[in-house]
């Protein structure tokens, strides 16, 4: 199997860049997008064998993108949803997500967390 391909957005450049090197030191490559639209873009181009989202951003919503993302024929992946508050936690099968984290984020324990959906 060719290395699992990953995707991370959030209006957060810092903690995407963090998230990047944390996902680089155990060889899980990561792609990153600190915006909406070209995180479809990169969805419609890609595929991906997880997502990761933040729930609220300023250029469009994690449901939306999620919503988005399940429509398209080439993403048969994973999602987590990454959010400030719980109001969704329950709500996993009617958004489409598989795993909702909430913030602030443990970057070693997304990475365990990624690799253990990856690897399911």
């Amino acid at each position: 199997m060719s290395d699992p391909r990953v995707l991370y957005i959030d209006d957060e450049v810092d903690l995407l860049e963090l998230a990047a090197s944390f996902f680089e030191d155990e060889n899980l490559p990561l792609d990153t997008s600190s915006d909406f639209r070209e995180a479809l873009e990169l969805i419609k181009k890609n595929n991906y064998d997880l997502i990761i989202s933040d729930a609220k951003m300023p250029s469009g919503s994690g449901y939306d993108l999620i919503s988005i993302a399940r429509k398209q024929d080439n993403f048969k992946g994973k999602i987590i949803l990454v959010t400030g508050n719980a109001e969704r936690q329950g709500d996993a099968q009617k958004f489409g997500y598989d795993l909702l984290i909430q913030k602030p984020l443990q970057f070693q324990a997304l990475v365990q967390t990624a690799k253990d959906l990856l690897s399911r």
